[in-house]
């Protein structure tokens, strides 16, 4: 088992890798699960209201309107009609929009209105804490756009009917009701989200340790001393095999083990069978960033490769999985895509394990034993190809061409 040991070694050497990918990220996407909250709404909706501040110069019964529009959606502020009391009530947040109609608005916006030119402006200040300064402003420009409209299309109404009509108008709000669903979301659903994101910690961390072990291990020089050893070749591959196996359990067991832990109500609320089949469901995606790994390592990809592959591939198999982003939401096409990624087959079987009974019966374990041959054909298409790559490598004279290889341990 000497094999087996330096591939162990290689990677105590290069712990870093394991820490930051499996680890470090496991615990990310705890942090993620934990942050979610899956209770249904138990208040009603309210809307949020600004702070406004009206200077009105004017007096009019249009700039009466404006300050009736924004009562209805904020709440009043007063500041002195003064230049410094403007800057110190923006500057430090005490109003989130500061409205100065100018002396003759009314008469020059109504006579703009009948005539059909340019409206004048107003001097608007919005705060940048937030939006709400935007939303008032909003409200305002609502009411505004309704008494020219009022004006415009009855030319005998007077400015006081066009405003209390335009009010009247802009009062209407949107009713709305919280919708609940028949089957609420439980710890279960939270843990299965934390197996969903978990997808791209695996495919990163497995990917790079494999990559980098059997890298390592195939340089020339070292593949060169291991062919001329008294060693058998498939005593070595089964060794190197083994190694790259317990890489990749680690990974299994580290990640769905903390998150076991972490959602002990999850364990509690879902059956036996139901966590078995989400453990060996996640095993069987496993196998695919370890066959691309090794696939890595045939090509002697370097460190930044292996990091780049793992990183990218990671990314885009989480995503089109539906790990990150519904794919509830998602077009048609991006569906299509997803379904020929493993990271779809992954987190389907894993939303089916989930809600299995105590005892499932064949017709609820088929589809999940159809997810996981989807896994399995990934696997098995990937390391064909690895496979013929190692072969050809035998037959050339340089065997990857890393002569110049330096000390790995």
């Amino acid at each position: 088992m000497r094999v087996f040991k330096c591939a162990l070694r290689v990677m105590r050497a290069h712990l870093i890798f394991p820490l930051v990918y499996i680890v470090g990220l496991s615990f990310m996407g705890l942090f993620m699960a934990m942050s979610f909250s899956f209770g249904q709404a138990d208040e009603q909706f309210q809307p949020a209201r600004g702070e406004y501040a009206v200077v009105d110069r004017d007096a009019s019964a249009v700039s009466q309107g404006m300050i009736d529009a924004l009562s209805a959606v904020g709440d009043k502020v007063e500041v002195a009609d003064d230049r410094r009391a403007f800057q110190d009530a923006v500057a430090k947040g005490a109003v989130d929009y500061l409205l100065v109609v100018p002396e003759g608005y009314g008469d020059a916006f109504a006579a703009a209105a009948r005539e059909g030119t340019d409206a004048p402006s107003l001097d608007v200040v919005f705060s940048y804490y937030s939006a709400e300064g935007a939303y008032l402003d909003e409200a305002v420009g609502s009411y505004l756009s309704a008494v020219r409209t009022i004006l415009a299309a009855h030319p005998t109404a007077t400015l006081e009917e066009a405003v209390d009509d335009a009010l009247d108008a802009v009062g209407h709000t949107a009713q709305t009701t919280i919708l609940t669903t028949d089957a609420g979301m439980t710890e279960a659903d939270r843990f299965l989200f934390y197996l969903q994101w978990s997808t791209y910690t695996l495919f990163a961390g497995i990917t790079v340790c494999i990559g980098v072990l059997t890298a390592t291990m195939g340089r020339t020089d070292v593949r060169r001393r291991s062919l001329t050893s008294p060693l058998p070749f498939i005593s070595y591959n089964l060794q190197m095999g083994l190694a790259c196996l317990v890489v990749t359990a680690f990974a299994w067991l580290w990640t769905f083990a903390i998150g076991a832990i972490a959602f002990p109500q999850a364990m509690t609320s879902m059956t036996v069978a139901g966590v078995t089949w989400c453990a060996l469901s996640m095993f069987a995606f496993c196998l695919i960033p370890l066959a691309i790994g090794f696939l890595l390592g045939q090509l002697s990809a370097s460190i930044t490769v292996s990091n780049a592959v793992g990183n990218i591939c990671g990314m885009v198999i989480s995503f089109l999985g539906g790990a990150w982003v519904p794919l509830d939401i998602m077009s048609p096409a991006v569906l299509q895509v997803a379904q020929l990624m493993p990271g779809y087959w992954y987190n389907k079987a894993c939303g089916l394990a989930a809600h299995l009974n105590s005892v499932p019966t064949l017709d609820a374990i088929v589809p999940i034993l159809q997810s996981m041959g989807v896994l399995l054909l990934f696997t098995a298409v990937v390391l064909v190809i690895a496979l013929l790559v190692a072969r050809m490598r035998t037959q050339t004279s340089t065997a990857g061409g890393n002569a110049a290889a330096h000390t790995a341990l």
